[in-house]
């Protein structure tokens, strides 16, 4: 069995950081659960920093590409947020130990790789965004809230989602289904 080495590094510090903190797991750690050396670490991560950024750089990756496959789609502005909602609920559940460790570390990250987090981030949260404006502008959504104010709201409703959602009776996309349904009863305008 091949095994892909920088992707297994990637699951398994990002299972660490995300149990133990990223402070409190060593390189040993890693290289240790991943059955690996040191020397195979560092050739693909030259840094801890380094294996940190990819972690965060695996789900917004995977949320941009499935994002991208909505948008060419060309559903109407509600719709698209439906869909995007419903993508970004089964994405943190997914990568769900990426995202607890992106929210809790990414203060960790040197200034030059958290503007590339960032400008990740606002490319993604832009998407959203543009689907809000555009439904203002045709009337579907609600001309008096600020575009950008219920893209914050849309983002804090869904990103706090991996601190308390558990497999349970409601399945990731049903959640977002229940999430996008609170969003856009706000976000609609009344008259439509």
């Amino acid at each position: 069995m091949i095994v892909d080495v920088p992707e297994t590094l990637i699951q398994i510090a990002a299972e660490l950081f995300a149990s133990r903190g990223y402070d409190a797991t060593s390189v040993n750690d890693i290289v240790e659960a991943a059955s690996v050396t040191k020397g195979a670490l560092y050739y693909y991560f030259n840094t801890k920093e380094e294996l940190l950024f990819a972690i965060h750089q695996r789900f917004i990756e995977a949320e941009m590409a499935q994002a991208q496959k909505i948008l060419a789609r060309y559903f109407k502005p509600a719709e698209r947020i439906r869909r995007l909602i419903i993508s970004l609920i089964e994405s943190i559940a997914e990568f769900r130990n990426e995202v607890t460790v992106f929210f809790r570390e990414r203060h960790r990250l040197s200034p030059e790789l958290f503007a590339q987090v960032q400008a990740a981030r606002d490319q993604y949260e832009a998407i959203f965004e543009e689907a809000i404006r555009e439904g203002q502008q045709e009337g579907t959504f609600r001309s008096d809230l600020d575009a950008r104010l219920m893209t914050l709201a849309l983002f804090g409703q869904c990103n706090w989602t991996y601190t308390w959602m558990k497999p349970g009776p409601l399945t990731p996309r049903e959640l977002g289904e229940h999430l996008a349904e609170i969003f856009l009863r706000g976000a609609l305008n009344r008259s439509s």
